[in-house]
C-alpha cells in the first residue's frame, strides 16, 4: 500500500509540474485575451485607411491626408521591430490615397516577366511598381486625373494587372506594358472583379459595367445608387453586389449568364467592403454585421448591431475583425457558430482607439498569433500572443540546448518512475531532485518574466516627470536614453519601437558608436561596462524609477525616458 502510494504522489506532482503545457494549448481559443502590445508608431497627423500587409519579414503600410499641412501621403516599410526600412511619397498627390497595397511575386507569363513588386495606386492617377526591399521605382503608369485618380483596390488577373481609373479600367502587364484601357463610368474606391477573362465594376450611378475579352462593352443598371466596392463572384457565374443609397443599401445577386438581378436583402446605410468566407459573406454597414448564406441561394441568416464601414478582414483563417467607425474606435472580432450564425467574440480597444476604416493583418510567426493594428489617428500597433525574439546563431544555440535538456529530463522521469516500480525509493528520490532542478533551470527565464509583468503593472511611473526642456520636441513622445558617467553626460534620442530596454540600449550605443559589454547570466543579460567604463557596475532607470530586473527582461513603452547611471 505504501509502494502504491508513493507512485500515485509521484505522479500526481508530475501532472501537477506539466499541467501549463496543456493549460497554454487550451488558451489558443482565448488568443484575444492574451494579446500583449509590442511597439506603438505614431505616423503623426496623417491618417491611414487602408490595412498594413506583411510580406516575408517586412511590413509595409500606407498612409493618407486631407492637406498638405496635415501630411504628406507615404508608402512606408518596416521590420518587425517597428523600425523603418524605408519610405516613398508621391508630392503630387491629391491627398486621398486609399487604394490598397497589393504584393506580387516574381514571375512570368505570356506577356512577359517581373521581379518581386509592391503595387501602388496614387489619387493623382500615378500608379507604381516599387521593389519591396528599398521602395525604387520599377515601372510606372499614368492614368487619367478628374479631380482624383486611383482611389480603388487593382486586381490580378494572371499576369495582368486590372486598375481602375477615375472613369474606366486599364490592363497592363505585369512588367509595366499596357495592354489596353477603357472608358466607363466615373467611380470612386470601386474595384474590378476578373471572371472567365473578363472585367466587372460598378460606377458612382449603380451602374455594373462589363468589359469582355475582345474590349466590347456593355452594362447593367443594379439601381439608383451608386457602386463603390468589388463585386463578390458566387458560384462561379453570379455576382453580389452591395449598392449604397442615400439612407440604406441593398444586396443584389446578378447572374451573369442571364442578365437576372435579385435582391437578397436590404441594409443599413454607408456598407462596408464585404467579403467572403468559404459559403458565407459577411457585410457591414452603419447599423449592423450581417452574415449571409450562399451555398445555395444566397440569403440573410443573422445580425449583430456595430458600425463599421471599411475593409473587413478575415484573420488565422476563422475570425473576422471589422474596424468601429466611431469616435470610441477600436476591432470588432466575430465568428460563426457550428449552427451557421454570426456572434460577436470580443473587442479590441486601445488608448488612442478614434475613427477607423481600415482592416487589420494576422500572421502567425513562431507560434505565436500576431496582429497590426491602424486608426485614423496613424497609430499603427503590433500586439502578439507572446513576445517572440528574433532568432540569431545564439537562439539556435540555445533551442539545441534545451532540446537535448528536455530530453535528459525525459531520461530521468523514466527512470525515477522504474526506480519506484522497483521500490527503490532513495534513488527514485534523487533522480527526481534532478529533474525538478533541470525543470526550474529552464523555468527562470518565464519566472522572471513573470515578475517583470508584475512590477510593470504596479509601475505609475511618466517620462513627463524626467523629460529635460532642453532635448529637441522631435524626441517627445519616442524613446530617450542616457548615460550618466562620472565625468559628463551623453544624452539621444527619437527611437521608436523597442520593447525592452536592454534592445534600445544596443541601438542607441551603436548610432553613438558606444561599445557595450553585456554578461549573460541566468537571471537575464546585464550591462557590464559602457565605452569601456565600468567602475563598481552600472544600473538602469525607466522614467525616473531603479530597474529591478535585468535589462533584457525590462520591458518599456513607445514613450520612455531610460538613464543609465555609473556607479
Amino acid at each position: 500500500m505504501n509502494k502504491m502510494r508513493i507512485i500515485a504522489t509521484f505522479f500526481a506532482v508530475l501532472l501537477f509540474l506539466l499541467a501549463p503545457i496543456s493549460a497554454a494549448e487550451s488558451n489558443d481559443n482565448n488568443w484575444t485575451s492574451d494579446l500583449t502590445q509590442q511597439w506603438n508608431i505614431d505616423f503623426e497627423a496623417v491618417y491611414v485607411s487602408t490595412k498594413p500587409i506583411i510580406v516575408d519579414q517586412s511590413i509595409y503600410v500606407r498612409t493618407s491626408s486631407s492637406t498638405i499641412d496635415n501630411g504628406v501621403p507615404t508608402i512606408y516599410s518596416l521590420d518587425f521591430s517597428g523600425n523603418q526600412q524605408w519610405g516613398v511619397t508621391n508630392p503630387n498627390s491629391t491627398k486621398q490615397d486609399m487604394s490598397p497595397i497589393l504584393s506580387v511575386s516574381a514571375g512570368n507569363g505570356e506577356c512577359g516577366n517581373w521581379p518581386d513588386m509592391l503595387l501602388i495606386g496614387w489619387s493623382d492617377g500615378l500608379f507604381q511598381a516599387l521593389n519591396p526591399t528599398n521602395g525604387n521605382v520599377i515601372w510606372q503608369h499614368s492614368t487619367e486625373f478628374l479631380n482624383w485618380g486611383i482611389t480603388g483596390k487593382a486586381t490580378l488577373d494572371g499576369d495582368s494587372i486590372i486598375i481602375p481609373t477615375r472613369t474606366g479600367i486599364d490592363k497592363l502587364c505585369l512588367d509595366g506594358v499596357l495592354e489596353f484601357s477603357q472608358k466607363l463610368g466615373l467611380g470612386w474606391r470601386n474595384s474590378p472583379t476578373a471572371l472567365n477573362g473578363e472585367y466587372w465594376i460598378g460606377d458612382e450611378s449603380g451602374t455594373l459595367w462589363h468589359v469582355s475579352a475582345n474590349q466590347s462593352v456593355n452594362s447593367h443598371s443594379i439601381g439608383e445608387g451608386k457602386i463603390r466596392h468589388q463585386p463578390l463572384i458566387i458560384d462561379d457565374d453570379n455576382l453580389l453586389i452591395h449598392l449604397q443609397l442615400p439612407s440604406e443599401s441593398e444586396l443584389k445577386l446578378l447572374d451573369t449568364t442571364t442578365g437576372e438581378l435579385t435582391t437578397v436583402t436590404k441594409l443599413g446605410p454607408s456598407p462596408a467592403m464585404p467579403e467572403t468566407m468559404g459559403q458565407y459573406v459577411i457585410t457591414a454597414d452603419a447599423s449592423y454585421v450581417t452574415l449571409i448564406d450562399c451555398l445555395e441561394n444566397c440569403q440573410a441568416i443573422n445580425q449583430v448591431p456595430f458600425t463599421s464601414n471599411g475593409e473587413i478582414s478575415i484573420i488565422f483563417d476563422e475570425y473576422i475583425v471589422l474596424p468601429h467607425n466611431s469616435q470610441e474606435g477600436g476591432y470588432g472580432v466575430f465568428a460563426i457558430s457550428d449552427e451557421g450564425e454570426l456572434y460577436q467574440l470580443d473587442t479590441l480597444n486601445f488608448e488612442d482607439d478614434w475613427y477607423g476604416t481600415a482592416g487589420l493583418s494576422g500572421i502567425e510567426r513562431n507560434g505565436q498569433k500576431q496582429i497590426l493594428v491602424v486608426n485614423d489617428n496613424a497609430n499603427l500597433k503590433l500586439l502578439s500572443t507572446d513576445y517572440v525574439l528574433t532568432l540569431d546563431s545564439s537562439n539556435a544555440d540555445s533551442n539545441w540546448t534545451t532540446i537535448i535538456a528536455m530530453l535528459l529530463a525525459l531520461i530521468l522521469i523514466s527512470t525515477t518512475s522504474i526506480q519506484l516500480l522497483r521500490e527503490r525509493f532513495q534513488s527514485a528520490f534523487k533522480f527526481f531532485i534532478l529533474f525538478i532542478t533541470i525543470l526550474v533551470y529552464f523555468s527562470l527565464g518565464d519566472i522572471i518574466s513573470a515578475w517583470a509583468d508584475i512590477v510593470e503593472d504596479s509601475d505609475n511611473s511618466d517620462p513627463d516627470d524626467v523629460w529635460s526642456e532642453s532635448w529637441p520636441d522631435k524626441w517627445l513622445g519616442t524613446q530617450v536614453v542616457i548615460f550618466e558617467f562620472n565625468d559628463g553626460l551623453t544624452e539621444t534620442g527619437g527611437y521608436v519601437g523597442h520593447e525592452d530596454v536592454l534592445e534600445l540600449t544596443k541601438q542607441a550605443t551603436s548610432e553613438q558608436g558606444i561599445d557595450l559589454e553585456i554578461s549573460d547570466t541566468s537571471f537575464g543579460k546585464y550591462v557590464v561596462s559602457i565605452d569601456g567604463k565600468s567602475g563598481d557596475g552600472w544600473e538602469y532607470y525607466v522614467n525616473g524609477q531603479a530597474g529591478t530586473i535585468s535589462a533584457d527582461y525590462q520591458s518599456i513603452d513607445s514613450n520612455a525616458v531610460v538613464v543609465w547611471k555609473q556607479l
